[in-house]
């Protein structure tokens, strides 16, 4: 179990996604998941969440069955 849950919500951010990734992931930190909740995006969204996904295990993921609205 890790200590640390980072939760990093998103509808349509596929501009700033990758970046925002990348941030979490270089921290010196590195017992933490990252959970990631797409509120489904019409972007290119998941296709990057998927790329992160299948290269760190410390990334989860889903997507909202209908939009939230919450993000």
């Amino acid at each position: 179990m890790p200590k640390v849950s980072i939760c990093l919500p998103v509808y349509n951010g596929s501009n700033y996604l990758a970046k925002a990734i990348d941030n979490v992931l270089s921290q010196t930190f590195q017992d933490f998941e990252l959970l990631i909740a797409n509120d489904c995006s019409t972007d290119e969204t998941q296709s990057i969440i998927d790329s992160y996904a299948a290269k760190d295990a410390r990334i989860v993921s889903w997507v909202n069955e209908k939009n939230l609205k919450l993000f």
